[in-house]
């Protein structure tokens, strides 16, 4: 085994020497334990010795304890909670859900007719896909993939990406397996599988202190408050940074925790993503495949982008291969998702590594240039663009540091790629969404199944040329998505701001989606000889909200089926489905004589 794929000893400091990925499963001694082949859903085995326990009433002191079964881990609760925001509307795909042959014989002429076009332009020629870094913003990658092998019957030759676009790009690279399972179902399920942030970011053991620390309470607070509405791990990661710089270490209890800040190469640990590696992502397929793979990594010492092989292979920007020693390609895939600051860097070889991103966000070029493919297919996690904030009069070059290198460079990167002077030629095709789902450090079953099915509508827009108000309800039903689940709970990031971080654009004056008159809750009329009710309920108004925003919902999933314009199979699912009924309730007259007293059952699950 290549010497950069050991796990180090205990004398390393890995904090100094960059991480290192341990073995796959399959590579584990006969005495270890392979680690389970998919993302744990329910309960987890407890770590040794942190089983909860309870004494029988009546035992005497040091009787052997015995493990309460009863009592669920944080880790449980939370999973929990969060597959229970999967009830709402077309958040699953039924094991009925209707066939890519079925959705196509709902769309209108016009549509079919452009699918022809897009398939007969791609087949018979090389074909290429280029995919971009966004953190969990590849669940919106992923759906667009999904429409592009199911509808538009790619078969690339080459697949290119950097960060959570490299680890799309890597299990598409393993191929279709004999048995029938097909690479984008495997990169559906990967996203579609995960449950909690924990599952991609959790924070270093030096920021858990720092952010269990009362006096740091209100520093954490005012991250997430500074007019920014999309964190990213480098904005946060440069606002942690530099306020260890300006805050002196006396800190209640956190001083330890602030000199190990100081010396730490990152606020995240690898170990989640390392172990997703582990799981999902076979190299003997990859490398048997017959698809060629660039995986974008940046080394710390030469400054250079270099891509890593289907073969392990390091190939520079101009994909000629060095003369440096192959890399395990899951520790490939790994660098290129360490985004820096964030996660610390990876070690391959001799050197160290982080994410792609910090010189190639979308990999174009080398399918272009270098892979000499005939037609590339680009997808961006997100769009160009960053948002307005307010005036840096009063700011602190740390501020400015941040604003620059974190958001105005990035986003400029991004801008060239996508549009290099003289613009690509015809041949590259360029999907990118209006706007995020959610934020880049957020994992969220329900917003996951959103921004897939959000990435198969764009897909289908933007390549299938729809017509403006097929955009249109693109945009607005995935607004009402997002607000619905909105209502079920707060949508908290990993530092506990708002995962959305924008205000609701559906029920906020000014958002591009309104609800419509005939769909307002009615608000009764009170005159002046009447006695005003007692104030709702606020889960009598949540639930109304619930019902007003689903009968929009399937109002806009329907008016888009009636353009004959394509929809995702989970909301074609959906749609087909009875509306839920309404629960029993009193009448008006009936309210005010008893003032609300009745509750309202449990509300069903939205279908």
């Amino acid at each position: 085994m290549d010497e950069s794929t050991e796990p180090e000893g205990p004398e390393t400091e890995t904090t100094r020497k960059g991480w290192r990925i341990g073995r796959r499963p399959n590579e584990m001694a006969p005495s270890e334990t392979a680690q389970p082949t998919l993302p744990t859903v329910g309960r987890e085995a407890r770590p040794t010795g942190e089983e909860p326990t309870a004494r029988p009433v009546g035992d005497p002191e040091g009787a052997e304890p015995v493990a309460d079964e009863s009592v669920r881990t944080p880790r449980e609760l939370a999973v929990e909670r969060a597959e229970s925001y999967l009830r709402g509307p077309g958040l699953t795909v039924p094991d009925d859900a209707p066939s890519p042959a079925d959705l196509e014989r709902t769309w209108d002429d016009h549509v079919l007719d452009a699918l022809e076009v897009l398939r007969a332009d791609l087949g018979g020629r090389p074909t290429g896909l280029a995919i971009s870094g966004g953190g969990s913003l590849g669940s919106f990658e992923a759906g667009v993939l999904r429409f592009l092998y199911d509808h538009a019957a790619v078969a690339p030759v080459a697949v290119a990406g950097n960060s959570a676009g490299g680890l799309n790009a890597a299990k598409l690279a393993e191929g279709d397996r004999p048995d029938g399972t097909r690479a984008i179902d495997e990169v559906e399920r990967l996203w579609r599988s995960l449950r909690t942030t924990e599952d991609m970011w959790v924070p270093e053991p030096w920021l858990t202190r720092l952010q269990a620390s009362a006096s740091w309470a209100s520093t954490w607070r005012s991250f997430l408050g500074d007019g920014s509405t999309s964190p990213n791990a480098v904005r946060m990661a440069v606002r942690v940074v530099s306020s260890l710089v300006r805050r002196p270490p006396e800190t209640d209890g956190a001083l330890d925790a602030v000199r190990e800040a100081l010396t730490a190469q990152s606020l995240l640990s690898l170990d989640p993503v390392a172990a997703l590696l582990l799981r999902e992502l076979d190299p003997e397929l990859v490398a048997a495949s017959g698809i060629a793979l660039r995986v974008g990594a940046v080394s710390l010492e030469s400054g250079d982008l270099r891509y890593i092989t289907e073969t392990g292979a390091l190939h520079d920007r101009d994909d000629r291969p060095t003369d440096l020693p192959d890399v395990p390609l899951t520790a490939g895939v790994l660098a290129s998702a360490s985004i820096p600051l964030a996660f610390p860097p990876v070690r391959l070889g001799e050197e160290h590594y982080v994410d792609g991103g910090a010189r190639e966000i979308l990999p174009i070029e080398i399918l272009v240039h270098q892979l000499e493919v005939e037609r590339v297919i680009a997808i961006s996690a997100s769009s160009a663009g960053v948002e307005p904030m307010a005036s840096f009069a009063n700011r602190n070059l740390i501020d400015i540091l941040r604003r620059v290198s974190a958001e105005i460079g990035p986003d400029e990167t991004l801008r060239k790629e996508l549009n290099p002077p003289g613009g690509w030629a015809e041949t590259v095709r360029v999907v990118v969404p209006e706007f995020d789902v959610h934020d880049s450090m957020t994992i969220d079953p329900a917003l996951i199944a959103i921004s897939i099915d959000h990435g198969w509508l764009r897909a289908a827009d933007l390549l299938l040329d729809l017509s403006a108000d097929a955009q249109r309800l693109t945009r607005e039903l995935t607004e009402t998505r997002i607000e619905l689940r909105r209502l079920e709970g707060h949508l908290t990031t990993l530092f506990g701001g708002d995962a959305l971080g924008r205000p609701s654009p559906v029920l906020v004056t000014g958002g591009t989606a309104k609800t419509p008159e005939e769909h307002v809750v009615a608000v009764p009329d009170v005159d002046d000889q009447e006695e005003p009710l007692e104030p709702v309920d606020p889960e009598v108004e949540r639930e109304a909200k619930r019902r007003t925003l689903t009968v929009r919902l399937r109002h806009l999933v329907q008016e888009r089926r009636d353009l004959g314009a394509p929809l995702p199979p989970s909301l074609v699912a959906w749609l087909a489905a009875p509306p839920e009924p309404e629960p029993p309730g009193p009448r008006r007259s009936e309210e005010r004589g008893a003032g609300h007293a009745s509750p309202h059952p449990a509300p069903a699950p939205a279908n």
